[in-house]
């Protein structure tokens, strides 16, 4: 990748799990980082003293950079505050940046993580790639005494395929990603049954699944050769199987550095959103989330 990879900061401890995942990205990378963190002025709260406002405006990506200036001595930071609407913002940043970062909140592992109502409407926005990070912290507002958490190593990067559609963009950031990471890429292709099975699907013998299953692993091998050949130091593996989709890619990412997965561009007329498959995983997938707009 070229360019200077962007995180939002607003001094939560979801943006700084950001923040510490951009920082440890850009490192690794060799590019510059971004902080950027977008205000807006209320000159009619009642009680609000100007002063402290701009001394609050200045002092969040201030600290932040301090962060990661103690933590990557090395990196080129840049720190930006920017009046404004926070989500138009953002959006606007991913046309210049070949990744924008942000955090959601964890809630459970059984209710998953909170994505914000600015990364919701900046992932469904956004004409570049968007990584969402899982804050590793509990505070509301993280304490600069504690060390950025140990990104996990080894993991394989997943990526999500849907072969109705394939994207290359997709694939193209998957293995990108892999092959800079050095790590395995899992494909993951998850496929439904005929409708004629879908109320009962004893009705499918056993010779028809296997079938079916050889067929479907046959067109995700297809879809992936030239891949494979532009990016044979890539270790990669191929996961087909019946089911739903958004459960058996989120389960088979459980061990991931990364789970990548697409978002389709929608007419104006249609309105940005999320897919699926795409929400769910934002919502409930263990490891940092990429999520690609592609055509």
């Amino acid at each position: 990748m070229t360019g200077t990879i962007t995180v939002g900061f607003d001094g939560s401890a979801a943006s700084q799990a950001a923040v510490d995942w951009a920082a440890q990205e850009a490192d690794r990378q060799g590019l510059p980082l971004r902080l950027v963190h977008v205000w807006r002025w209320h000159p009619h709260r009642f009680g609000m003293d100007p002063e402290k406002e701009y001394d609050w405006i200045e002092h969040v990506p201030k600290r932040a950079a301090q962060r990661v200036a103690e933590h990557h001595p090395e990196l080129q930071v840049e720190r930006l505050s920017v009046p404004g609407v926070a989500a138009d913002v953002l959006v606007d940043l991913t046309d210049e940046s070949p990744v924008l970062v942000l955090g959601s909140r964890a809630l459970s592992r059984t209710s998953g993580f909170l994505l914000g109502s600015v990364g919701q409407e900046v992932t469904a926005r956004a004409q570049g790639p968007i990584v969402l990070v899982r804050a590793a912290y509990a505070d509301e507002e993280v304490r600069q005494d504690l060390e950025p958490p140990e990104r996990p190593s080894g993991g394989p990067v997943v990526v999500g395929v849907d072969l109705r559609q394939p994207s290359q963009a997709v694939l193209q950031f998957a293995f990108e990603t892999a092959a800079l990471h050095g790590a395995s890429l899992r494909a993951v292709h998850v496929w439904k049954l005929p409708p004629v099975f879908t109320y009962d699907p004893r009705m499918i013998d056993r010779r028809e699944q296997i079938e079916i299953g050889q067929r479907e692993h046959h067109v995700l091998s297809t879809a992936l050769r030239p891949w494979r050949e532009k990016f044979p130091q890539v270790a990669l593996e191929e996961r087909a199987g019946p089911g739903n989709a958004a459960r058996s890619l989120i389960e088979w990412s459980d061990d991931a550095s990364l789970l990548v997965v697409g978002r389709r561009v929608r007419r104006p007329m249609l309105g940005a959103r999320l897919g699926p498959v795409t929400h769910a995983a934002l919502h409930h997938a263990m490891p940092p989330v990429a999520v690609v707009p592609h055509a």
